[in-house]
């Protein structure tokens, strides 16, 4: 994902590239002077293993709103939205993974 956001090392308004994990910013990266700002690798591991849990309580929730507001859109969706979750989640592990190396 691409942000427009101030950079702390070229002062600037700048692209910046985000990396997430499920909803956790793992890092920033600026596009012009290519700064990277990243967490701390055992608090990322730490906070995201306390948020999956939720992620995973809440998902039912979350996809029945999405039903509601969308009741055709949602029923199409759902076979990709369900076999590409593993995908998903191992694209979040490599992304804490590869910040940790």
């Amino acid at each position: 994902m691409e942000a427009e956001l101030n950079c702390a090392h070229c002062h600037q308004e700048t692209l910046h590239e985000l990396v997430y994990a499920g909803r956790l910013l793992v890092s920033t990266t600026c596009s012009v002077c290519n700064t990277r700002v990243e967490h701390e690798t055992n608090d990322l591991w730490d906070i995201y293993l306390k948020d999956l849990p939720h992620r995973i309580a809440t998902k039912p929730i979350r996809m029945w709103r999405s039903f509601r507001r969308s009741p055709s859109k949602s029923f199409w969706a759902l076979p990709k939205a369900t076999f590409g979750k593993p995908f998903k989640m191992l694209k979040e592990y490599r992304n804490l993974k590869k910040k940790s190396d």
